[in-house]
C-alpha cells in the first residue's frame, strides 16, 4: 500500500515532528507499503527531501474546504470534479481526495491532533492522539482559552471512531481514549515515543554537534540543567525557576538552565519572573535549535528537568536517558509508570522537592551514574525496528482487507 503522512505545520514544531519523521522512516522500511509525506506548508518540502522523504504539497484554504465537504455530501460529486478539470477548470482538483487519489495513496496517516480528516470522503485513515490534557487539566489556558477545549472535543469526537486504528503512546492514554470517545479498546493500539532519529544517531556516534559546541555557540556555562520545551504555561518553566532560586539561597550554586522551544505567549512573563528571582543571568533562552544540537545539549547537561504537567507521557526523558542525562520528572503516576526508575521525581507543589534533587545530582555522582544505567536499561528495547513491527500490525491488516474490493 501507499501510505500518505500528513505534517500539517511547519518543521521545528517539537516532539510532534519528531516522532512524524520517525513514524515516516519506520513507515519507509516496511517491505510491503511505501510511505509519502503531504503538507499544506511550501517550506517543509525541502527540509523533508533533504531527508530522503518524498513529499507533496496539498491546498488547505477555504475553497478546497468546501470542495472537499461538497465531495462528502455528494457521491458523485467526483466525477463532476474531474469533468471540470477536464474542461479547464484546474482549481477543482484542489479537492484532498483528488489529491490523493492522484497520488495513488491508499490510506492516510495523521500523527497529530487534526480536523483534516473530516475532509476525506474516500479514504480511509489511521490517528494519533498523543494526549488528552485539555481533558486532564482543563485549567491551563492553552486549553481553555478561545473555546480551544470545544474545538478539540469537536474534532476528537468527529474523527476517532471512524479511524481504522488509533495510536496511543500508553496502556493509560489508550484506555482514556476507549473511555471517552467510545472507540473499540482493540483498535487503539499503544506504540511508546521513540527517541528522535537525531538522538538515535548521536547515540550510535554519528555526531554533528558536541557539548563544548552548543555551550561555545549559546554562552552556556560547565554546569546546566537542560528543558526542551515550548513556553506554555503547562510546561511550568516558573517551578523551574524557583527551584533554581532556592538551590542559589540555600546552597550557593548558581546552576544555570537552557530552554529551547518556540514562545508561545508566555516567554515575556517568564523573563519577568526570572528577573524577580534574582536569577535572569542564570537562565538561557535559546529559542529554536537545530535537530543536530539537541543531541549535544543533552549530553552537557547536569540533567534533564521536566516539571511539565502535561502527559501520559514525553519524548524528551526518553531521549536523555537513552544518551545518558539523568532525568528529573514531574511526580505523577503515568510519569512513573513510563520511566520507572531511571528518574528522579519532584512534586510540583514544592519547589524545594527539585532544589534537593539538583543538590543531590550535583553533590553525588553515584546517584548520577545509577539513573544513567537505569536510563540505558529502560531505553535499550526501544528500537526502531519494534516501532516498525507495531505499525506493520496496523498497516498490513488493512491492507488485507482491502484486497477484498476494486479501488
Amino acid at each position: 500500500m501507499r501510505i500518505a503522512v500528513f505534517v500539517e505545520n511547519a518543521l521545528g514544531s517539537g516532539g510532534a515532528f519528531q516522532q512524524t519523521l520517525s513514524m515516516v522512516r519506520a513507515l519507509q522500511s516496511l517491505p510491503d507499503h511505501s510511505a509519502v509525506v503531504l503538507t499544506p506548508v511550501a517550506e517543509n518540502i525541502a527540509r523533508l527531501q533533504e531527508r530522503g522523504i518524498e513529499a507533496h504539497l496539498y491546498a488547505d484554504g477555504p475553497w478546497t474546504r468546501f470542495t472537499d465537504t461538497l465531495g462528502g455530501l455528494m457521491p458523485r460529486s467526483a466525477q463532476l470534479v474531474r469533468l471540470g478539470r477536464r474542461l479547464g477548470l484546474k482549481q477543482l482538483g484542489q479537492s484532498l481526495d483528488l489529491r490523493l487519489e492522484a497520488l495513488k495513496i491508499d490510506i492516510a496517516f495523521f500523527n497529530a491532533r487534526s480536523a483534516t480528516p473530516l475532509r476525506l470522503a474516500r479514504h480511509p485513515y489511521v490517528f494519533t492522539v498523543w494526549d488528552l490534557c485539555h481533558r486532564d487539566h482543563p485549567e491551563f489556558p492553552e486549553v481553555f482559552e478561545n473555546r480551544e477545549f470545544e474545538r478539540r472535543e469537536q474534532v476528537l469526537k468527529a474523527v476517532l471512531p471512524k479511524a481504522i486504528a488509533v495510536i496511543a503512546d500508553s496502556g493509560i492514554g489508550a484506555d482514556k481514549i476507549a473511555g471517552w470517545y467510545g472507540v473499540d479498546r482493540p483498535r487503539v493500539h499503544v506504540i511508546p515515543f521513540l527517541p528522535s532519529a537525531g538522538v538515535r544517531q548521536y547515540a550510535a556516534g554519528e555526531r554533528t554537534s558536541s557539548p563544548q559546541a552548543v555551550r561555545e555557540k549559546y554562552g552556556l556555562p560547565a554546569d546546566y540543567v537542560f528543558y526542551p520545551a515550548q513556553m506554555w504555561a503547562h510546561k511550568n518553566h516558573v517551578y523551574l525557576f524557583e527551584a533554581l532560586a532556592e538551590l542559589k539561597a540555600r546552597h550557593g550554586i548558581r546552576l544555570a538552565a537552557a530552554l529551547s522551544g518556540g514562545d508561545k505567549g508566555n516567554k515575556a512573563y517568564l523573563q519577568d519572573y526570572a528577573r524577580q528571582l534574582g536569577i535572569a543571568d542564570q537562565v538561557f533562552f535559546l529559542g529554536f535549535v537545530d535537530d543536530g544540537e539537541i543531541p549535544a545539549l543533552y549530553d552537557g547537561a547536569r540533567a534533564l528537568v521536566m516539571p511539565s504537567y502535561f502527559g501520559p507521557t514525553n519524548l524528551p526523558p526518553i531521549e536523555a536517558a537513552l544518551l545518558g542525562c539523568p532525568v528529573i520528572y514531574a511526580d505523577q503516576p503515568t510519569f512513573r509508570a513510563q520511566m520507572g526508575e531511571a528518574a528522579l521525581y519532584c512534586d510540583l507543589n514544592d519547589p524545594l522537592s527539585l532544589a534537593g534533587h539538583l543538590h543531590t545530582l550535583l553533590d553525588d555522582p553515584a546517584c548520577a551514574e545509577r539513573l544513567k544505567a537505569a536510563g540505558h536499561a529502560l531505553t535499550a528495547p526501544l528500537t526502531e525496528q519494534l516501532y516498525t513491527q507495531k505499525l506493520a500490525t496496523i498497516f498490513d491488516a488493512y491492507a488485507l482487507k482491502r484486497r477484498r474490493w476494486q479501488a
